[in-house]
Protein backbone atom coordinates (compact mmCIF):
# COMPACT_ATOMS: atom_id res chain seq x y z
CA UNK A 1 0.00 0.00 0.00
CA UNK A 2 1.55 3.51 -0.74
CA UNK A 3 1.55 6.22 1.49
CA UNK A 4 -1.30 8.30 -0.03
CA UNK A 5 -3.56 4.95 0.05
CA UNK A 6 -2.55 4.90 3.94
CA UNK A 7 -3.18 8.13 4.44
CA UNK A 8 -6.61 8.16 2.69
CA UNK A 9 -7.38 4.75 5.00
CA UNK A 10 -6.39 7.02 8.22
CA UNK A 11 -8.56 9.77 6.86
CA UNK A 12 -11.52 7.58 6.50
CA UNK A 13 -11.26 6.20 10.03
CA UNK A 14 -10.80 9.36 11.73
CA UNK A 15 -13.76 10.50 10.18
CA UNK A 16 -15.78 7.70 10.36
CA UNK A 17 -14.88 7.97 14.45
CA UNK A 18 -16.00 11.30 14.75
CA UNK A 19 -19.31 10.65 12.91
CA UNK A 20 -19.65 7.70 15.51
CA UNK A 21 -18.73 10.19 18.17
CA UNK A 22 -21.01 12.65 17.17
CA UNK A 23 -24.31 10.13 16.89
CA UNK A 24 -22.78 8.53 20.33
CA UNK A 25 -23.52 12.02 22.35
CA UNK A 26 -27.06 12.52 21.20
CA UNK A 27 -27.87 8.90 22.35
CA UNK A 28 -26.68 9.86 24.94
CA UNK A 29 -28.25 12.87 25.56
CA UNK A 30 -31.74 11.57 24.90
CA UNK A 31 -31.95 8.33 25.08
CA UNK A 32 -35.03 6.06 24.11
CA UNK A 33 -38.30 8.83 23.54
CA UNK A 34 -40.62 5.47 24.54
CA UNK A 35 -39.46 3.53 28.09
CA UNK A 36 -36.55 6.31 28.71
CA UNK A 37 -34.02 4.05 28.31
CA UNK A 38 -30.55 6.11 28.48
CA UNK A 39 -27.22 4.95 27.58
CA UNK A 40 -24.56 5.52 29.99
CA UNK A 41 -21.58 4.45 27.84
CA UNK A 42 -20.67 4.46 24.25
CA UNK A 43 -20.85 0.89 24.76
CA UNK A 44 -24.36 0.94 25.07
CA UNK A 45 -24.85 3.15 22.51
CA UNK A 46 -25.48 0.41 19.62
CA UNK A 47 -28.86 -0.41 21.65
CA UNK A 48 -31.08 2.49 20.51
CA UNK A 49 -31.90 3.00 17.22
CA UNK A 50 -33.54 5.56 15.12
CA UNK A 51 -37.57 5.16 14.45
CA UNK A 52 -38.23 7.82 11.51
CA UNK A 53 -41.36 8.99 11.75
CA UNK A 54 -44.10 8.67 9.08
CA UNK A 55 -44.23 6.87 5.44
CA UNK A 56 -42.27 6.42 2.99
CA UNK A 57 -41.07 2.35 2.33
CA UNK A 58 -43.07 -0.21 0.77
CA UNK A 59 -44.68 -2.40 3.47
CA UNK A 60 -47.36 -2.70 5.81
CA UNK A 61 -45.18 -0.54 7.94
CA UNK A 62 -44.91 2.17 5.17
CA UNK A 63 -46.29 4.91 7.95
CA UNK A 64 -43.97 4.94 10.29
CA UNK A 65 -40.98 5.97 7.99
CA UNK A 66 -42.02 9.20 6.53
CA UNK A 67 -38.93 11.11 4.75
CA UNK A 68 -36.32 8.60 5.55
CA UNK A 69 -33.51 8.95 3.05
CA UNK A 70 -30.72 6.79 4.69
CA UNK A 71 -29.66 4.52 7.82
CA UNK A 72 -27.79 6.61 10.09
CA UNK A 73 -25.63 3.80 10.70
CA UNK A 74 -24.53 4.20 6.56
CA UNK A 75 -24.37 7.79 6.48
CA UNK A 76 -21.93 7.43 9.62
CA UNK A 77 -19.48 4.38 7.99
CA UNK A 78 -20.15 6.31 4.69
CA UNK A 79 -18.18 9.67 5.70
CA UNK A 80 -21.16 11.96 5.60
CA UNK A 81 -21.00 15.15 6.79
CA UNK A 82 -22.07 16.04 10.38
CA UNK A 83 -24.79 18.26 8.82
CA UNK A 84 -26.29 15.54 6.51
CA UNK A 85 -26.17 12.96 9.86
CA UNK A 86 -28.07 15.29 11.72
CA UNK A 87 -30.38 16.34 9.03
CA UNK A 88 -31.42 12.35 8.90
CA UNK A 89 -31.66 12.59 12.90
CA UNK A 90 -34.33 14.83 12.90
CA UNK A 91 -36.66 13.04 10.53
CA UNK A 92 -37.28 10.48 13.56
CA UNK A 93 -36.82 9.65 17.25
CA UNK A 94 -34.77 7.32 19.43
CA UNK A 95 -35.82 4.18 20.67
CA UNK A 96 -34.47 1.28 22.01
CA UNK A 97 -33.77 -2.06 20.05
CA UNK A 98 -37.01 -3.59 22.04
CA UNK A 99 -39.03 -0.35 21.54
CA UNK A 100 -38.69 -0.10 18.33
CA UNK A 101 -39.33 -3.77 17.66
CA UNK A 102 -42.57 -3.15 19.31
CA UNK A 103 -43.19 0.03 16.76
CA UNK A 104 -43.09 -1.88 14.03
CA UNK A 105 -45.64 -4.65 15.25
CA UNK A 106 -48.91 -4.89 13.19
CA UNK A 107 -52.02 -5.14 15.04
CA UNK A 108 -53.84 -8.45 12.82
CA UNK A 109 -57.11 -9.75 14.09
CA UNK A 110 -55.84 -12.69 15.45
CA UNK A 111 -57.88 -16.06 13.99
CA UNK A 112 -59.85 -18.20 16.84
CA UNK A 113 -58.87 -20.95 15.05
CA UNK A 114 -55.83 -20.77 15.07
CA UNK A 115 -54.93 -19.76 18.06
CA UNK A 116 -56.69 -22.74 19.48
CA UNK A 117 -54.84 -24.70 17.52
CA UNK A 118 -51.34 -23.15 18.36
CA UNK A 119 -52.40 -23.10 22.34
CA UNK A 120 -53.45 -27.04 21.84
CA UNK A 121 -50.65 -28.24 20.26
CA UNK A 122 -47.84 -26.19 22.32
CA UNK A 123 -49.88 -28.11 25.35
CA UNK A 124 -49.07 -31.04 23.89
CA UNK A 125 -45.68 -30.75 23.42
CA UNK A 126 -45.37 -29.88 27.05
CA UNK A 127 -47.95 -32.91 28.05
CA UNK A 128 -45.45 -35.66 25.98
CA UNK A 129 -42.65 -34.15 28.14
CA UNK A 130 -43.88 -35.02 30.91
CA UNK A 131 -44.29 -38.53 30.29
Amino acid sequence: MTTTQTKRNENARRIRRANEFFVNRIKMANGCSRCGFTPKTEAECPLLDLNHDGGGRIGAWATKSVGKSADVSRLVWSGAGLARIWAEIQKGSWLCKNCHCLEHVEDSPLVESTEIFAQQRAERFWDSLED
